[in-house]
């Protein structure tokens, strides 16, 4: 190693004077004479603190000791070669000997320092360097006694690092920290807890707590620190918490949850207390609250026990009416077709009779009657089993109400006074007519005796509207709008025992004799079948109100002309009679070949059909829905329909069973008459069902509701100019409806549901026009027009839906073959737009002429 080029007489001043070392004058002190030089070198040698000698020439090191050498592993010839600065990295050779300049000049006696030396490993550790130069006899050198303070620097900052984190958890938690000492004086509290108090720290040191924070109650009555839970933790050397009030500085007084813990030191002696805090004002309101809101739930909840009971009562009585409508229907079923019979061959023999016979006459004209009443009865039972097939149409109840006026006021007598109530802006309801006059009949009727033919009947129709809480009550009803129909009497009224049981057939409160028990059970029926509510309210000796809920509709009134003539029309037409009922069937050919009529008659559909494949004549199919065999009439009528396009249909039954009726409605273009039915009803029937014939497609009720119906076929629009029409629309009720109309236009419809089903019939069929929906289940409709008007450049394209508004024709690759057609739309809209684009393919043809 080089040795450094300055020595001690380098940086020393010039007048600088080597003194020789005195012996020490201090008492007790040993003469240096006395030491002997080898036990001085062992005294060095084996001292605690770490000794440096080096020279004050060349800085080299002299006398270096064990301690020393063992830490910085050099041994002694090793350090021979080195200086002070190259054990302490944190200097060099000039700023080391900057800093001895003190020395070296006489302004300081000893240097004491801080450094770090390094080990012959290169690892480092902490020292405290007290360095002095020493002068004797001309020579000078320095002589530095040095101590390892790795460990307890390691200690030092272990500790500031567990202070600074307690500090900072103290300072920062949100809990009011306060400790005591063992006379339960206050020695610390963080920042929360100065804040919850209200004092510093400063304040309160030093004081007891409980005469600061805890000395009063809350109504003015000081609080002895013997009934403190707080204090007691230290003397009982044992946890304890709850809650108090503790006494702000400003006097006042606030909430508190807290913990209060003994603290123990090393030895597990308690020496103070640690009491966490936190204020529980907000908190007790939230209790408080929840308290309070349990107590609501709790009501709440018995509330709703008790309106489930009531549900569930009105769902066991709604499930008992069902059962008993259903056995109702069936009885009703075998009922009518006895009275088809009994009634036809009355009906019969009567036209035999000679007229002037009066007293057979008389009797016949008795059994009919009779006849008539059991179909009345059977009607009511079929009514109230909700399997009567109804025809509901818009309906003006103001209007109805007004026209049976007449009708009501010699039914129930002058004695009965009669106010109806109509409301202004009254909607229009959907139900079916008939049936909805027969309702408003039988409650006046049952009015009028319950008033024993003298009081006031009121009779009024208003708009109403359900929220969901009503319908939340009444599980039978859904919310929305109604048509709300009342008829309420000045009569007695029904003890409320008998209020449930009122709509029950054959229930009556009228003596035996006087009532079938019908006539309620016939207008429950009607009501629920109509999608309507039904409320009734009574009080003995207050009167009655029956309230009666229609179904809302936007559609407007179509009054049908009523048919005043009395002749009983025929024809001479063929009539394929279709009956498994031998007595029934021998009955209606007989009716009908009294008319005039040719008839055809067969016992079972399959037996229908083979008359229809045999290709005889028909005009009209008379079928009774119910029978046995693998052919369902339903069935029969659409098979028949597609090899005689222009045969009517009639149905007959007593008992649907929801062959051709669905939801309590016929479905669309279907025909039926109901068992048991008299010659005149008949003869009406088949006339209309025949002067209506128009050469139409097959009625919707006979086609297939699958994505892709077959292809209808219209023989008034045979022949070489007929259009075909892909028709693709996924609302089933919207596609047979307008397929309908396409088909009076003339077309031929070919029916898709889907877009799969529609590029399929594109791509393996010639269509001349595509009329499509844009909102479709399994892709866009935009995306096949677009496609259509691409790959098919003969094919023209109409937008039929309801949110064609904001539609762009121009984003179209032939803008001039497409037509908007919004929804709502009629036939004479839809057929503005056939023509449209029947003139947008004219002109196409023309121009490739």
């Amino acid at each position: 190693m080089a040795k450094p080029s300055r020595s001690i007489r380098d940086i020393a001043p010039s007048d600088a004077t080597f003194m020789r070392v005195r012996p020490s004058t201090e008492p007790n002190m040993p003469d240096a004479k006395s030491i002997t030089s080898e036990r001085l070198g062992r005294i060095v040698e084996d001292s605690a603190s770490e000794i440096y000698v080096f020279s004050a020439e060349d800085f080299t090191f002299s006398l270096v000791n064990r301690g020393a050498r063992e830490n910085l592993g050099f041994s002694m010839d090793e350090l021979r070669e080195r200086t002070p600065w190259d054990i302490k990295p944190e200097f060099s050779q000039d700023e080391f000997l900057e800093f001895i300049q003190p020395l070296v000049t006489g302004a300081k006696n000893r240097l004491d320092f801080e450094t770090v030396h390094e080990r012959k490993d290169g690892s480092l550790y902490d020292v405290v360097v007290r360095l002095q130069l020493i002068r004797s006899d001309g020579e000078a050198v320095f002589f530095a006694a040095i101590e390892d303070t790795s460990e307890r620097k390691a200690i030092e900052r272990s500790l500031r690092e567990v202070t600074v984190r307690l500090d900072a958890i103290l300072g920062n938690t949100t809990m009011a920290v306060f400790m005591l000492d063992d006379q339960q004086h206050c020695a610390f509290m963080n920042k929360a807890a100065e804040q919850l108090s209200g004092y510093s720290l400063a304040e309160t040191r030093g004081r007891p707590l409980h005469d600061v924070l805890h000395h009063t109650y809350p109504d003015g009555r000081p609080f002895p620190i013997a009934e403190c839970a707080i204090d007691r933790a230290f003397p009982e050397n044992n946890q304890t918490q709850g809650e108090e009030v503790f006494v702000h500085k400003d006097g006042s007084f606030y909430p508190v949850a807290f913990t209060a813990s003994p603290m123990k030191d090393g030895t597990g002696q308690t020496v103070g207390t640690v009491i966490e805090a936190r204020e529980i004002s907000e908190e007790l309101k939230v209790r408080a609250a929840l308290e309070d809101f349990n107590e609501r739930l709790k009501l709440r909840v018995e509330e709703e026990i008790e309106k489930r009971e009531l549900l569930q009562g009105q769902l066991v009585q709604s499930q008992k009416m069902e059962a008993v409508g259903q056995l109702t229907g069936g009885v009703a079923h075998d009922f009518n077709n006895l009275l088809q019979v009994i009634g036809g061959n009355l009906q019969l023999l009567q036209r035999e009779l000679p007229e002037d016979d009066l007293k057979q006459q008389a009797r016949v004209t008795n059994a009919l009657s009779g006849v008539a009443r059991g179909a009345k009865l059977a009607a009511q039972l079929l009514a109230f089993g909700r399997k009567q097939p109804l025809e509901p149409r818009p309906i003006d109840a103001g209007r109805m109400i007004r026209e049976m006026d007449d009708m009501l006021r010699r039914t129930l007598g002058e004695a009965i006074d009669i106010e109806t109530v109509i409301s202004g802006g009254l909607w229009n309801c959907l139900a079916d007519q008939a049936q909805l006059e027969n309702v408003i009949l039988n409650l006046a009727i049952n009015s009028r005796d319950a008033m024993e033919s003298r009081g006031k009947l009121t009779i009024e129709a208003g708009n109403a509207s359900l929220d969901d809480d009503y319908a939340g009550e009444h599980h039978d009803v859904s919310a929305g709008q109604y048509v709300m129909l009342a008829v309420t009497d000045t009569g007695k009224g029904i003890a409320p025992d008998d209020l449930e049981k009122v709509f029950e057939p054959f229930f009556t409160t009228k003596p035996p004799g006087e009532g079938t028990g019908l006539g309620l059970s016939m207008v429950y029926g009607f009501v629920k079948q109509s999608g309507g509510h039904i409320k009734f309210y009574s009080e003995l000796g207050q009167g009655t109100t029956i309230r009666v809920y229609l179904p809302r509709t936007r559609e407007e009134e179509v009054v049908a002309a009523r048919d005043a003539s009395g002749d009983t029309p025929g024809g001479d037409e063929v009539v394929l009679v279709v009956e498994d009922d031998g007595a029934v069937r021998q009955t209606t050919v007989e009716l009908l070949g009294n008319l005039g009529y040719s008839v055809l008659e067969a016992s079972n559909a399959d037996n229908g059909m083979a008359i229809v494949d045999s290709g005889m004549k028909i005009d009209l199919l008379f079928t009774d829905v119910v029978m046995p065999g693998t052919l369902a009439s339903p069935d029969l009528a659409r098979q028949a329909k597609a090899r005689l396009p222009d045969l009517a249909v009639l149905f007959t039954s007593g008992y649907t069973q929801n062959a051709i009726v669905h939801a309590g409605r016929l479905d669309d273009g279907v025909e039926l008459i109901s068992k048991p039915f008299t010659r005149e009803r008949l003869a009406r029937k088949i006339r209309q069902v025949l002067d209506a014939r128009d050469l139409r497609p097959v009625p919707a009720a006979a086609r297939s509701s699958a994505g892709i119906d077959a292809v209808r076929t219209d023989s008034a629009a045979a022949g070489a100019e007929q259009r075909r029409i892909l028709l693709v629309e996924d609302e089933p009720l919207i596609r047979m409806t307008t397929a309908e109309m396409l088909g009076d236009l003339g077309y031929i419809v070919v029916e898709a549901g889907t877009v799969a089903a529609a590029q399929d019939r594109l791509a393996n069929e010639s269509h001349d026009i595509l009329i499509a929906d844009l909102g479709l289940p399994d892709g866009s409709g935009q995306d096949l027009i677009r496609h259509a008007l691409d790959q098919y450049p003969e094919i023209a394209v109409i937008v039929a839906s309801g949110g064609s508004a904001g539609l762009d024709i121009a984003d179209y690759g032939a803008p001039q073959r497409l037509v908007i057609l919004d929804k709502p739309f009629n036939e004479q809209s839809l057929k503005q737009a056939l023509d449209s684009c029947l003139g947008e393919i004219a002109g196409a043809t023309a121009s490739d002429g």
